[in-house]
């Protein structure tokens, strides 16, 4: 299952139980970033999904309200991941064997990126970065970007190889979006971050409220690293946006 794959099939399999054909929201797409990155298996994040719309509809009976937010599912998503963790203590070589075969073959299945479909996608990341206005930064502030751009262009060797391994490239892109982030955000002024973080916090409130800190923290990051590739109109640096 390649990375792009979990997050369309979890954005749909909610879209349709929640009956309402509006496509998530990007605090949502924050929060499937932590079940994956969490380790969670997409039958089990489904199964939690399932889980916590019924119970909604059931107590529902019949209401036309409807759950707004992914966030509403996280419990039972958590719940389930716990049972699935352990029922697997104890579980043979065999069985571990098994499971990763039945993986691997739903990756076939699914495909993965094409090596030129990658160096494009990063290609274009190289010339978004090039492309930045130079008089917005002091030629001595530039170090950290030019990291970035010789990173990236070590990442485009795949374009060498015979297959890719696109879990392995999203991790280094991962490392690399971060170290972008962190450099662009030193140039955002004081008073526009703060209103950023404002708007945040208007924006997740119903987060707050139903998720753990930590989970809250990861999506309110989220919300500002979006922010930050915006003003400065770069590409996030995942194999989603391809």
């Amino acid at each position: 299952m390649n990375y792009y794959n979990y997050f369309t099939e979890i954005e749909e399999h909610f879209v349709k139980r929640r009956g309402k054909h509006l496509l998530i929201s990007p605090m949502d797409w924050s929060l499937i970033a932590t079940w994956r990155e969490a380790g969670i298996p997409l039958h089990v994040a489904i199964r939690g999904i399932d889980i916590a719309m019924d119970s909604y509809f059931a107590r529902q009976h019949g209401g036309s309200s409807k759950v707004n937010s992914l966030c509403y599912c996280h419990d039972a998503v958590m719940t389930e991941y716990a049972a699935f963790m352990e029922a697997r203590v104890g579980a043979s070589s065999t069985d571990m064997h098994t499971a990763s075969v039945v993986s691997e073959a739903d990756s076939d299945e699914k495909g993965e990126f094409k090596i030129d479909e990658i160096a494009g996608f990063i290609s274009e990341r190289i010339s978004e970065i090039k492309a930045l206005p130079a008089k917005l930064y002091a030629e001595s502030r530039l170090e950290g970007l030019h990291r970035v751009l010789a990173r990236l262009e070590e990442v485009m060797q795949i374009r060498e190889a015979d297959r890719v391994d696109s879990e392995a490239v999203e991790r280094d892109l991962a490392l690399i979006d971060d170290l972008l982030v962190t450099e662009l955000r030193g140039f955002i002024p004081l008073e526009e971050m703060t209103e950023w973080e404002k708007e945040a916090k208007k924006e997740l409130t119903i987060y707050k409220k139903r998720l753990p800190k930590e989970t809250y923290a990861k999506i309110f990051e989220n919300f500002l690293r979006n922010k930050i590739h915006r003003k400065f109109n770069v590409g996030e640096m995942s194999l989603f946006r391809l």
